[in-house]
């Protein structure tokens, strides 16, 4: 198959792209503009998942601690709406004629709150501590690094294992690009006092509830002028979307998530009390987890079954409707996506019974507990799906689990199935290709060995956009021809806002990832 997007094209084209949950992007604003004189005063209410800890030595993947990190934690490289690598902490960057070392220039004159200056030794005391962290995500992801040098109080040397791409996803990222002041690497209380070198100082934590930060007042701390609008910041974990949605309209709140439905708001979208930030472009997917360690998901006919017994539109048109029906594991929009496969797997509850009777199940079977994620739309489509299995005779059930603790849960669980995210925050294909089918954390039943000798050498940064679009492509036939996963939708709906907030038509955003707010402000 012929990808539809080559390397550079996706992220000169892509508006914005996520990583778990929700990210920033650049469509058309609807409702309140939030106009005016910014308000220094104010305080910014945000209601999304807030994690267990702020240390991301203890963090399960990038999206979650970013939620909560994001006032205080900046990073060497960022990703910005227009899904490119943009500076940072590190002003520039740049490989060897080998591959083998990535040379970065470092931002001069920042500090870390606690006073700290930030420099190459800095950096060195981060990157090395993270690859230190034994059996954890940071470590995992600069598994690339042999090694850090500082040549210069500005500059450092990555030395490189083998040439890859993936590195630049690790320093754009909270998991592996976070700085944190070297007095606070080693403290007990990093998990709930972090100390970095955003505008925001820590000011309460609430593990898995709320979190709030106040501007720093240091002189000459806040080193980007975009930032520290509000004087404080807040974000909440709300019980329900109900509940967000709730408190969104009734001023509890100032951003909340929101599925892309603008039925249920329109009266206040249309009077300008709220606004509403769709994000129709986010590499984001969402998708069915299939064990195939547990039987009978280890038969590709019945995993295929279940593909066709899913009304992916009549989900997405219920519950996610600005979102797209996807059934590729592969989002539009990096390079390897082919468009003719999104025919692979129509609605056929017949097809589906075929298949299932030609692996031995025409009565269907039992399926066992399937984990949901407790986010966004989600619990309400695998209820959807619940009922379109039923159809076909695959009887299962549902246990809804927080999403921060299904991330680890579901690869240690024997459960056959979780419906959760099915991305990451990167807009690296390497990176997308392990997280989908090799990453254990992700793949309880790891990667079969064509799919490993696929997916090699897809990061070397020596290949043309052809030739690395050719080879991903060919693994993502492959994972869909198995059926790996039964994928529902790609997209995030976006948020809901009150008419004072501005900036979310200039949001800054991480990896592709979850929505970095640093730019955000409200209005008198």
């Amino acid at each position: 198959m012929r990808p539809d997007t080559g390397w550079t094209g996706a992220a000169q084209r892509l508006c914005a792209v996520l990583a778990g949950l929700v990210l920033a992007g650049c469509s058309g604003a609807t409702g309140g503009t939030g106009n005016g004189a910014v308000d220094r005063n104010a305080n910014l209410r945000i209601g999304m998942p807030v994690p267990q800890s702020l240390d991301p030595r203890q963090a399960p993947e990038p999206s979650q601690l970013l939620i909560g990190t994001w006032p205080v934690y900046d990073r060497l490289i960022q990703v910005g709406p227009q899904a490119r690598y943009e500076p940072m902490l590190a002003t520039r960057w740049a490989f060897s004629a080998d591959g083998r070392t990535l040379t970065l220039t470092l931002r001069h004159g920042v500090t870390f709150s606690d006073g700290t200056p930030f420099d190459a030794a800095a950096v060195k005391a981060n990157l090395d501590a993270s690859m230190a962290a034994a059996r954890t995500v940071v470590q995992q992801n600069l598994a690339d690094v042999a090694r850090v040098d500082v040549t210069g109080n500005d500059v450092v040397n990555l030395r490189l294992k083998a040439p890859s791409t993936t590195v630049l996803s690790a320093l754009s990222s909270t998991l592996g690009g976070v700085m944190i002041s070297p007095k606070a690497l080693n403290a007990k209380n990093l998990a709930t006092h972090p100390v970095g070198t955003g505008a925001y100082v820590i000011a309460s934590f609430r593990p898995g509830q709320r979190v709030v930060y106040k501007r720093r007042t240091d002189k000459g701390g806040i080193w980007d002028t975009r930032t520290g609008g509000p004087a404080t910041i807040e974000i909440n974990t709300y019980p329900s979307r109900d509940a967000a949605n709730n408190a969104v309209k009734s001023g509890q709140a100032d951003i909340v998530t929101w599925p892309g439905d603008k039925k249920p708001v329109q009266s206040l979208l249309d009077s300008g009390q709220l606004q509403a930030r769709a994000l129709d472009t986010a590499l984001n997917m969402v998708g069915l987890n299939l064990n195939r360690t547990v039987k009978p998901y280890d038969d590709i006919k019945v995993r295929q079954a279940i593909n066709y017994a899913i009304d992916r539109n009549a989900i997405v048109k219920a519950f996610m409707p600005s979102s797209a029906p996807r059934v590729q594991p592969w989002p539009a929009g990096l390079p390897g996506f082919d468009r003719a496969r999104e025919a692979d797997y129509p609605y056929d509850p017949a097809k589906a019974k075929t298949l299932l009777a030609e692996a031995g199940f025409a009565n269907g079977f039992d399926g066992g507990e399937f984990l949901v994620a407790q986010a966004e739309a989600i619990p309400q489509a695998a209820e959807a799906v619940q009922a379109d299995l039923a159809r076909v005779g695959i009887r299962i059930k549902l246990r809804t689990v927080d999403v921060l603790s299904l991330v680890t849960q579901w690869a240690r669980s024997k459960d056959p199935g979780e419906l959760m995210y099915m991305s990451m925050p990167s807009i690296d294909a390497y990176s997308w290709l392990r997280r989908l089918f090799v990453n254990p954390t992700w793949v309880p039943a790891g990667p079969d060995p064509e799919m490993a000798r696929l997916i090699r050498g897809t990061d070397d940064p020596g290949l043309t956009d052809a030739q690395r679009s050719a080879r991903i492509g060919a693994a993502v036939d492959h994972a869909t021809a198995d059926a790996l996963y039964a994928p529902l939708w790609q997209g995030v709906g976006g948020y809901l806002a009150d008419a004072k907030v501005k900036g979310l038509d200039a949001l800054a955003s991480v990896n592709g990832g979850i929505a970095d707010f640093r730019n955000v402000g409200m209005t008198r």
